[in-house]
């Protein structure tokens, strides 16, 4: 298998990833489970981001350089909007209160990242899409 392959492959699977940990989002969110759904919320943003950054030389390992790198590459380029990067930069200050503060949501703030989230995730989707095309 190819390089381009292998690039190719990892971006698919982890789009693949995002979308599940994005359904396991709206079980936990029907649920009432709220610090969980914004949790999965974050996970599926966060593989969607790695997915974006396969075809970049260098994938970082830290989350925030994940994210970093995805605006500083996709989101600053204009190829994602910016609401797209403080949606990304909002939500991962939600997942660390979730997870190590224990930070309870309301209804309304997690009803918004399913809203918005569910939007830029199609986003985030069609590009890894357009720049799987674009690597063939």
């Amino acid at each position: 298998m190819s390089d381009i392959e292998l690039k190719m492959l990892f971006a698919r699977t982890k789009m693949e990833k995002a979308w599940e940990a994005w359904d396991e989002a709206e079980w936990a969110f029907k649920g009432e489970k709220y610090p969980s759904a914004v949790n999965r919320i974050y996970y599926a943003f966060y593989r969607a981001c790695l997915a974006l950054l396969a075809f970049q030389p260098k994938i970082p390992t830290k989350h925030a350089a994940v994210i970093g790198e995805v605006n500083r590459v996709y989101v600053k380029e204009g190829l994602l909007p910016r609401e797209v990067g403080r949606f990304l930069h909002d939500l991962q200050t939600a997942r660390a209160e979730a997870d190590y503060k224990d930070k309870s949501f309301p209804w309304e703030e997690v009803q918004e990242y399913i809203e918005q989230g569910k939007k830029y995730l199609q986003q985030l989707d069609e590009l890894v899409t357009m720049l799987i095309e674009n690597s063939r």
